[in-house]
């Protein structure tokens, strides 16, 4: 009996041998990881598509579906860091380089070559991500091993992987192909049938380890020209709110009872995505408004570290605003200062209104500061004046 898609999903997901990760990553790869997985949601989100899900560490590195519900495709991704050469053919494959049976024979060529077990390919890069890929029958899978450094191979057109753009393994060139495709048979649960190479690809991403960030920010600042002008200079914040939300993706080690769990603890899709960028939208027009209280504060005697103190505690609110992240008294905060302001007529001026505020709510949470007691304070007024509007 064929399984549906989730709990082909579950299955996978649930089988250690196949969903470790291709291997061991230091800090910068990690980061080069995720880094790549936010340019990748950017990308994707050009082509408005239905839906999307990302789910980290559960098949090889990152994975991607085509929906969080119902799934037709799968995409699994090793990424991997490397710092000085490309990558060459025995790193990718743990086997030997194929002899040309069309270069002319030479005495090297005809001496004996030294060749390694085909099964070696099980412990490779390419064997580890090709077995994940073939263990989806239901799903649409396909394999991408991806790299800040180019993979040296060459291509049955004469050209080399290193320089090209995304290469299926089937434009090796033949005597590659049958290698390849030889040493796969030799994976558990293959059952010997023929490897089908057009559906496992290799690719070199414009992604510097040593500063992934500064590259994704500009990503994302073109992305935001493009899609909200206005909200451009706001891509590196961004960018971090991003980074916070998937850096805890994937870390449980737990195995899940079913695909909700696994989606709940590893996955991000383009629904919170789509949040991230949603509340990016509020955030210039509450920021411009609060802005121009400040200037009136200022004008009515407000000290300038009064002022300054205000902006940089309503900036922090903002960006644990993208992020998702509430501190402990927030919504108590939130809720007292509401309470207030639904008892107290509009002001002819703010510094007095701002003072009998402060006075008010400031035995309530004696441990917040004044600048953040009164950001917060001034946010909840603007917000429930956008909202009367």
């Amino acid at each position: 009996m064929v399984p549906d898609p989730l709990s082909e999903l579950l299955k996978v997901a649930s089988c250690k041998e196949l969903t470790e990760s291709g291997g061991g990553h230091n800090q910068k790869g990690i980061e080069l990881q995720k880094h790549w997985a936010i340019m990748r949601m950017f990308e994707l989100e050009k082509d408005n598509p239905k839906d999307f899900l990302l789910l980290f560490e559960t098949y090889q590195d990152v994975a991607i579906l085509d929906s969080c519900t119902e799934p037709t495709s799968i995409c699994i991704y090793q990424i991997k860091k490397r710092d000085r050469k490309e990558w060459a053919w025995t790193d990718l494959t743990a086997l030997h380089q194929p002899t040309d049976p069309s270069a002319p024979k030479t005495k090297a060529t005809t001496t004996s070559k030294k060749t390694k077990p085909l099964n070696n390919i099980q412990g490779s890069p390419l064997g580890k991500l090709y077995a994940t890929m073939r263990a989806f029958q239901t799903l649409n899978s396909t394999g991408r091993f991806i790299s800040n450094a180019g993979c040296d191979l060459p291509l049955a057109s004469g050209a080399n992987a290193a320089t090209s753009l995304p290469t299926a393994l089937s434009e090796l060139p033949q005597h590659f192909i049958d290698l390849l495709s030889n040493a796969l048979k030799t994976l558990p649960n293959i059952g010997g049938e023929i490897p089908d190479l057009s559906r496992l690809y290799i690719e070199r991403i414009v992604l510097p380890p040593d500063d992934p960030g500064t590259h994704l920010v500009g990503f994302v600042h073109q992305f935001l020209l493009t899609r909200s002008p206005r909200h451009a200079g706001q891509a590196r914040s961004l960018v971090d709110s991003l980074l916070a939300q998937v850096g805890p993706l994937g870390a449980k080690t737990d195995t899940a009872k079913t695909f909700v769990e696994v989606r709940k603890e590893r996955g991000y899709s383009r629904e919170q995505f789509l949040n991230a960028l949603g509340t990016l939208e509020t955030i210039p027009d509450l920021l411009e408004i609060l802005n121009a209280w400040l200037t009136q504060l200022s004008y009515e005697g407000f000290s300038f570290l009064d002022i300054t103190s205000i902006h940089t505690a309503a900036t922090a609110i903002y960006r644990r605003q993208v992020m998702g992240v509430q501190l402990p008294e927030e919504d108590k905060l939130d809720f007292e200062c509401d309470k207030w302001l639904s008892t107290h007529a509009d002001p002819s001026q703010l510094k007095p209104y701002f003072e009998t505020a402060y006075r008010d709510l400031k035995p309530a949470f004696p441990n917040v500061k004044k600048g953040e007691l009164l950001a917060r304070f001034a946010i909840r007024a603007i917000k429930q004046c956008v909202d009367h509007n």
